[in-house]
């Protein structure tokens, strides 16, 4: 196994999924056993614990007040109305892309991780000192 962070140069950065059978093993512990990992973290939330880690980051009501008063002033009951909807598909459109790296390469790391493999050995500590940061 390679130590370095970056995928080596005969080797793409996103592997193909085993296969087992004729069939894609699709599993997370295959996919973590072909990147080099063994799954050490549980996985799972109950669905009060998601909804309140959900809330924690969202912080709804924070967003909420420190924001409308400034939207109402500047932008006016348009921005209120049409605002909203248009930046949470943007946002979804950003989740979306992120939910799709994830699956590539589902690690406890996440986005130090992600950064490192997508930019390649030159660029990968630098740019995952970066996210860190």
């Amino acid at each position: 196994m390679e130590t370095g962070i970056g995928a080596s140069a005969d080797s793409a950065p996103n592997l193909p999924l085993l296969v087992h059978d004729g069939e894609p093993n699709v599993s997370d512990d295959a996919r973590l056993n072909q990147l080099g990992y063994k799954q050490e973290l549980s996985r799972s939330l109950s669905a009060i614990a998601n909804f309140s880690v959900t809330l924690s980051i969202i912080s709804v009501l924070t967003g909420l007040t420190t924001m409308y008063g400034t939207g109402l002033a500047f932008g006016g009951p348009v921005t209120m109305v049409y605002g909203w909807p248009i930046v949470g598909v943007l946002t979804m459109m950003v989740g979306l892309a992120m939910a799709e790296i994830c699956s590539a390469y589902p690690t406890s790391g996440g986005l130090y991780f992600w950064s490192a493999m997508l930019c390649g050995n030159l660029w990968g500590p630098m740019a995952s000192w970066f996210t860190g940061w």
